[in-house]
């Protein structure tokens, strides 16, 4: 890892898929990153989500009633996942996972779940 580079944490979360039955059907598991040891300006420079305020929402839906338009809605849950990154963050190899050596780090190339 570079001088100067701090490395975030990093565990892992075992999630338990059901069926609608209720019963087992596998299991998954989610790497995710502890963000509340990154430090603004230095592990990332602005955190961003557009939201729609309600006079806006609410002038739109006038609009589309006076003329008639269906509406649709779309709910994006994971819109920015696996987005690229800008700058250079090292991740701490989870503990459940084997590693090759003492001291091993992850460069992230893509968003993780926890990042901001």
């Amino acid at each position: 890892m570079p001088n100067g580079k701090k490395a975030i944490g990093s565990w892992i979360v075992f999630k338990e898929k059901l069926n609608g039955h209720g019963n087992q059907v596998k299991f998954k598991a989610h790497i995710v990153a502890k963000s509340f040891l990154q430090v603004p300006g230095k592990d990332f420079t602005e955190t961003f989500s557009s939201v729609v305020k309600f006079n806006i929402l609410q002038i739109f839906l006038t609009l589309a009633v006076f003329m008639d338009y269906e509406i649709h809605q779309v709910d994006m849950v994971a819109a920015y996942l696996r987005g690229n990154l800008d700058e250079e963050i090292y991740m701490k190899v989870p503990d459940k996972v084997e590693k090759l050596g003492s001291g091993c780090f992850w460069l992230l190339k893509k968003a993780l779940y926890g990042l901001k």
